[in-house]
């Protein structure tokens, strides 16, 4: 069975070619969250990148091309994705999930756990013993993505606005951000503030922990405040009932910043069983093929 597994994020995609489940050939490229409207050119993106893979395998078009995109947690984004991939006419048939489904998928090679994601956004995606999903969070940076990047780096933001206002303690936040915003000077700063993409936000997460690893006391507070958030996801979405927790995303990827402190937090103190192994959501893409079969 030849299929195409995707992994469209926020801010990057792959696109992976899988022939009998061995992986043949990928290629990576800019993502951008799915929203209604958007489907035709994520779709025409995707086949883009998915149309040279195939010249590598044995047939032009997949078996089954499996989606998880990022913003396609709702039926309405999905459905449209799926009938902008069906015109594109690069696979017999199409899956459309949210991203973090395909990387539950991959962690677990389909049995039941918890997924706790946290890049630009965060998300619990879970799946248990009778095969249920559950999501918490994903809502976007306006009503959820609690201890992502963005929300981190939202909060640095804050913290550094707060003490030049004189209404917030001194931190060390100023020097870490602005070496990444390249900025110098709090104008600087809040004219770049103004006018930061959702992802140029999230790429200040790091510096926030930096920072906090560093001894500054606002960005502790403000890391300590993520990962409870982090963790109250993945209890809330299954970890609490005895699922097994992965951890996966830019922020708890394997010797990134958050791993440890969230992987230590959910064994101490909620007794959750935590694997850290790195994770490749394209991998779930041959796993929900073989699952999606029609009977």
């Amino acid at each position: 069975m030849i299929v195409l597994g995707a992994d469209l994020g926020g801010t990057s995609v792959r696109v992976v070619l899988y022939e009998d489940g061995v992986e043949r050939a990928r290629v990576e490229g800019i993502g951008g969250p799915m929203r209604i409207g958007l489907g035709g050119r994520i779709a025409a993106k995707l086949a883009g990148l998915a149309r040279p893979l195939l010249s590598r395998s044995t047939s032009p078009r997949a078996d089954v091309f499996v989606v998880g995109a990022a913003g396609a947690g709702r039926e309405a984004e999905r459905d449209e994705l799926r009938s902008a991939l069906e015109r594109e006419r690069i696979a017999w048939r199409i899956v459309v999930i949210g991203d973090g489904e395909l990387a539950r998928a991959a962690a677990f090679d389909g049995e039941p756990g918890v997924l706790l994601t946290a890049g630009t956004g965060s998300i619990a995606v879970a799946a248990d013993r009778s095969g249920t999903l559950r999501r918490v969070g994903g809502l976007g940076w306006r009503m959820g993505d609690q201890g992502s990047g963005y929300w981190l780096g939202v909060r640095g933001l804050e913290a550094i606005g707060a003490m030049h206002d004189g209404i917030g303690p001194a931190t060390h936040l100023v020097e870490t951000i602005s070496q990444v915003t390249k900025t110098a000077g709090i104008a600087a700063l809040v004219r770049w503030s103004t006018t930061a993409t959702v992802a140029e936000v999230a790429a200040l997460g790091p510096a926030v922990v930096t920072a906090a690893d560093q001894g500054d006391r606002p960005a502790a507070t403000i890391v300590a405040e993520a990962v409870d958030a982090l963790c109250r996801l993945a209890l809330a979405a299954g970890a609490g009932a005895g699922l097994p927790v992965a951890l996966g995303g830019g922020l708890l990827a394997p010797g990134q910043p958050l791993q440890r402190r969230v992987r230590d937090q959910l064994v101490t103190r909620h007794h959750v069983d935590v694997r850290t192994a790195t994770i490749d959501p394209c991998d779930g893409a041959p796993v929900l093929a073989r699952a999606s079969r029609p009977s």
